[in-house]
């Protein structure tokens, strides 16, 4: 098979047919005008190709032809450089999608006669149709190319992700952490079965693992979680840039923010995403994820207000979402929708999501905030020092077993230690649950006298 692409404005819909069939291709030459733009756009394409060509091991021989669209002249020289490359013209196929317009008529009026193949890509419904002299038939793309090989196809190397499997190991605790404990989350984070782990994590890392967590389950074909790349733009300029979480569907590269943050300088935002969107992909959507309260207002649009950076978001697909995780289903149906997964049960979803075993009883939950909020509060704690390993303990009635050293090591104020003691005290004398109110009264009576 011979492929030939012509380089246009939306040059990446060569890529989804090259990797389509690329273990059939033999010969594959790119065409471009000699406009500077169109140069450096081949580039890109030949090098990306190239690195890709080699690492597969695939025998594909590249060749570049370089034009001027506008003469008539050239375009003749392009068909008869590309005629030296055919022994047989049914094994031609000519990608004419987003190319040059004068290019892609000559070519087509040149080949088709003699049996070529002219191809077009849909990049919306991700399919190709082919046109010869007989007839035109449509043809659904059978291989979504993998996020990481769709960069290397455009010259862009991804340095580093983050770890897939640190947020599937700890999703449990991060939903925990993130939809749980709104007002204690430096506490649970210091929780010795997840402290080492959360503490080296800065917590808009563990954000982004939670929205990952989150997005998991749906339709994508692929997905990756804090991508660094190294846009190479020539020899000597390449671009930075780093990415939350990037999702594939149809070829199509889509990106999420997570910027767990309830104040936001959005118009900056808005105008750095959308300065990235050519390294991703030209119809990319983007979502971007915050801390805010209220999760969407675009309900609440002034169209009088042009310059909102709402309405100047959705003009430019860049849809921005306060905090998830009150509604979490209604959130992965956004997800869903904008990124066009067509995911087909998102309740059914739900019910995979890893549950809240550690605390599932809301009563004893609530009992650890008591205790926690009563030593800091009654008896002016600045730290809170309590383990919730420790108060599970006494919670559970486990009287026989003593407070760790490291726990007693923390207790600076004797009247603590005295509190639990006596606690303990009254634990084993009754089967009972004990409010904190009683146990409140219980220290005043005992111990507050005669402290």
């Amino acid at each position: 098979m011979i492929l030939v692409s012509i380089v246009g404005d939306f040059y990446s819909s060569i890529l989804p047919v090259f990797y389509e069939f690329k273990d059939k291709i033999k010969t594959h030459i790119i065409v471009h005008d000699d406009y500077k733009n169109d140069e450096l756009a081949t580039q890109k394409i030949i090098r990306g190709t190239l690195s890709f060509i080699k690492e597969n091991k695939l025998d594909i021989k590249s060749f570049i032809i370089k034009m001027d669209e506008d003469s008539f002249t050239a375009s003749i020289k392009v068909n008869e450089m590309i005629s030296k490359h055919v022994k047989s013209y049914k094994d031609l196929y000519i990608n004419i999608t987003d190319g040059l317009a004068n290019v892609g008529v000559l070519i087509s009026d040149e080949f088709k006669p003699k049996g070529a193949n002219i191809l077009t890509y849909d990049r919306y419904d991700n399919e190709y149709n082919i046109l010869t002299n007989e007839s035109l038939k449509s043809y659904k793309i059978d291989k979504s190319i993998p996020i990481k090989t769709h960069l290397q196809l455009k010259n862009i190397e991804v340095v580093a992700t983050q770890d897939i499997g640190f947020a599937e190991q700890y999703e449990e605790s991060l939903n925990l952490f993130f939809e749980k404990y709104e007002a204690d989350r430096l506490l649970y984070k210091n929780e010795p079965k997840y402290k080492q782990a959360l503490l080296e994590k800065p917590i808009g890392f563990l954000y982004e693992y939670y929205i990952y967590n989150l997005l998991k389950r749906l339709n994508y074909d692929d997905i990756l979680l804090g991508v660094r790349v190294k846009d190479n733009r020539s020899d000597t300029i390449f671009l930075e840039n780093e990415y939350d979480i990037l999702m594939m569907k149809d070829n199509h590269l889509h990106m999420i923010e997570c910027k767990y943050l309830k104040v936001l300088d959005t118009t900056a935002l808005l105008y750095k995403l959308d300065s990235v969107r050519e390294t991703l992909d030209e119809d990319a959507n983007i979502i971007i994820v915050t801390d805010f309260d209220i999760y969407t207002e675009e309900d609440k649009i002034d169209t009088k207000r042009p310059l909102l950076p709402l309405k100047r978001g959705l003009a430019k697909r860049i849809y921005l979402r306060g905090s998830p995780r009150k509604c979490v289903e209604t959130f992965m149906h956004d997800v869903d929708s904008i990124f066009m997964l067509e995911s087909k049960s998102i309740k059914k979803t739900l019910e995979n999501k890893k549950s809240f075993s550690s605390i599932k009883d809301k009563e004893r939950d609530n009992m650890q905030r008591e205790i926690r909020v009563f030593l800091q509060n009654k008896l002016s704690c600045d730290v809170d020092f309590f383990d919730p390993k420790e108060i599970d303990k006494l919670l559970q009635y486990k009287t026989s077993k003593k407070l760790s050293i490291a726990t007693k090591d923390a207790m600076k104020d004797i009247k603590i230690v005295e509190l639990l003691r006596y606690i303990r005290q009254m634990l084993q004398s009754t089967k009972e649950y004990l409010s904190m109110h009683e146990v409140y009264a219980f220290y005043v009576e005992n111990i507050k006298r005669n402290v």
